[in-house]
């Protein structure tokens, strides 16, 4: 018994060694950038007085290294789910005001977290990969956030000046106006 546990110990070694002495630039960017924008979301979300301890700072980087080392498993949503927790955290129990500003920064980085992902998890370890590609790849992303935080800004003006009994008609053409928008931004072009 301990020695199939050492040999597959050593099989996931030899392998993980394969893995390092054969891995590329492209991917291995790709993945350093999920890190990055995971980290950038915990630090944005979580309340700063919780965030900026060293031990929260060590575990902010542990989550943010889950979706950068497994980009085709479920820890990418579990790492996006515990920001937005993080963000329900600091608006409910510190008090923390919402901005809009800070609500679009976050929902940036989380959006680009998830499609660089999807990125990760497409590209072999070893693949060679364009810059080209990862531009294009970044551009098309920004250009989804940028659109839908356009949109949202306008769609908050409108419901600010449209509060009282008219606000659940607001949400309703909002969350229409919504799915309008990534119908437009989905089809395909002729």
């Amino acid at each position: 018994m301990i020695e199939e546990l050492q040999d597959a110990l050593l099989t996931r070694l030899g392998r993980l060694k394969d893995m390092l002495e054969r891995a590329a630039a492209g991917p291995l960017l790709v993945r350093f950038a999920v890190f990055l924008l995971t980290l950038v979301a915990a630090l944005v979300a979580f309340p700063a007085e919780v965030i900026l301890s060293p031990l929260a700072l060590l575990m902010a980087a542990v989550l943010a290294a889950l979706p950068a080392l497994f980009p085709r498993t479920r820890l990418v949503g579990l790492a996006i789910l515990l920001c937005a927790f993080g963000w329900l955290l600091n608006t409910y129990t510190y008090g923390q005001k919402i901005t809009i500003p800070r609500l679009i920064a976050l929902a940036t980085v989380l959006y680009l977290t998830h499609s660089l992902s999807a990125l990760a998890a497409a590209l072999p370890y070893d693949a060679i990969v364009s810059p080209g590609i990862i531009v294009a790849w970044l551009l098309r992303a920004t250009a989804i956030v940028s659109a839908s935080a356009i949109v949202s800004v306008m769609l908050l003006a409108v419901v600010k000046a449209v509060i009282g009994p008219v606000f659940l008609l607001a949400s309703l053409v909002g969350v229409l106006a919504a799915a309008t928008l990534a119908w437009l931004i989905t089809r395909k072009a002729p």
